[in-house]
C-alpha cells in the first residue's frame, strides 16, 4: 500500500524519507519526480481516522486519490487541489498505482501571517462548501514552479535567508490559490444559489464542528442559530438527508475514534475531553453507535 501522510504530526511527517523541512513547520512531499515508495517502517499508516495537528494542501498531478474529511468523502483527480486546516478529522481511503502529488504540511500559527487563510469569511465559506478546488491546466503548472523554488531553497540549509525566500514564495503561491478559488465556477455556484435553509445547514455543520467536544444537544445548537431545536432538525434533514442530532454524534464518535487510535490517552480522558460524566458513560454511548467497547476499538 502507498503511503499516506493523514495520521501523522508535523514532526513524524518531517521524517518522511522524501520530506524537505524548515523546523519541523513547514514541510513539502512529493512523488513527482518518480521518487521511490516511501520505505521508512515507523511511518506505516493505519487507515483510521486522525486529527489533524497542522493544515495541508495537496495538489493533485496524476491519478487519483480518495479521503473523507469531516465525514464528508473526497475523491481527487488530476489538477485538483485540497485544502485541510488543521483540527480536521481525515481518513485516507486509498490511491491509483499512478498517482502524483505534492503535499504543503504546515504549522497554522507558524505562517498565519503570511497565509492568512482565514483573512475573510468569503474564504472561509468557501473552503466550507467544498475543500477541492480544480484548477487549470495553467494554474497547475505556475503553482509547481513555485512549489519547486520552495523545495529547492529550503534545500539550502546553509542559507541564512532561506526561511524568509520561503515565506515570499509562500505569498506568492498562496495568493495565486486565492485567486483560483475566488474566480472558480465550482466556488461561487454554490454560494450564488444557496438558500435560506442552505444556510442554516452551513451555520449548523459550523457550530458543530466548534462546539460538539463540549455541547451534545440540539438545542444548544438551535439556541446559537435562533431557531427551534424541532426547526432545525427539519431543516438539517430536508438539506442534507439526516437529521441534526445524527450529525453531532457523528462527530463526537469520529473525534473518539481518533483520540483511541492516537493512543495518546486513556480512556477515561477521552471521556473527559468529550465531556462524559465518566467513563462508563462514554463507554456505553461508543458501544450503542459503533457495536464495540472503546477498548475493543483502540486495539483492533
Amino acid at each position: 500500500m502507498k503511503q499516506a501522510y493523514w495520521d501523522l504530526d508535523l514532526i513524524r511527517l518531517s521524517a518522511e524519507n522524501t520530506a524537505v523541512h524548515i523546523n519541523n513547520e513547514f514541510i513539502l512531499i512529493d512523488n513527482i519526480d518518480n521518487t521511490p515508495e516511501p520505505t521508512n517502517a515507523a511511518l506505516e499508516f493505519v487507515n483510521h481516522p486522525a486529527k489533524l495537528s497542522f493544515s495541508v494542501a495537496i495538489f493533485c498531478l496524476a491519478g487519483q486519490m480518495r479521503f473523507q474529511i469531516n465525514l464528508r468523502d473526497i475523491e481527487l483527480r488530476p489538477n485538483d487541489i485540497l485544502l485541510v486546516m488543521e483540527g480536521a478529522i481525515g481518513e485516507y481511503r486509498g490511491m491509483s498505482d499512478d498517482t502524483r502529488i505534492a503535499v504543503i504540511a504546515f504549522a497554522s500559527e507558524y505562517f498565519q501571517t503570511t497565509l492568512l487563510l482565514d483573512a475573510t469569511m468569503p474564504l472561509q465559506r468557501l473552503l466550507h462548501a467544498s475543500p477541492v478546488c480544480h484548477l487549470t491546466p495553467d494554474a497547475i503548472d505556475e503553482s509547481m514552479t513555485i512549489y519547486r523554488l520552495m523545495k529547492a531553497k529550503i534545500a539550502e540549509t546553509d542559507n541564512p535567508f532561506r526561511k524568509r525566500a520561503v515565506l515570499g514564495y509562500t505569498q506568492a503561491l498562496t495568493c495565486n490559490i486565492y485567486k483560483y478559488l475566488l474566480s472558480s465556477e465550482s466556488y461561487s455556484k454554490p454560494i450564488e444559489k444557496s438558500s435560506r435553509q442552505q444556510e442554516l445547514y452551513t451555520q449548523f455543520i459550523e457550530e458543530v464542528q466548534k462546539s460538539y467536544m463540549q455541547e451534545r444537544s440540539i438545542s444548544y445548537y438551535a439556541d446559537k442559530l435562533c431557531v427551534t431545536p424541532k426547526y432545525l432538525s427539519q431543516v438539517v434533514h430536508k438539506v442534507s438527508g439526516r437529521f441534526a442530532g445524527d450529525w453531532i454524534t457523528d462527530f463526537i464518535i469520529l473525534e473518539a475514534k481518533a483520540l483511541l487510535k492516537s493512543r495518546k490517552y486513556t480512556i477515561q480522558q477521552i471521556a473527559d475531553k468529550l465531556n462524559f460524566a465518566n467513563q462508563s458513560f462514554f463507554g456505553k454511548y461508543f458501544k450503542e453507535k459503533v457495536g464495540c467497547s472503546p477498548s475493543k476499538y483502540q486495539n483492533e
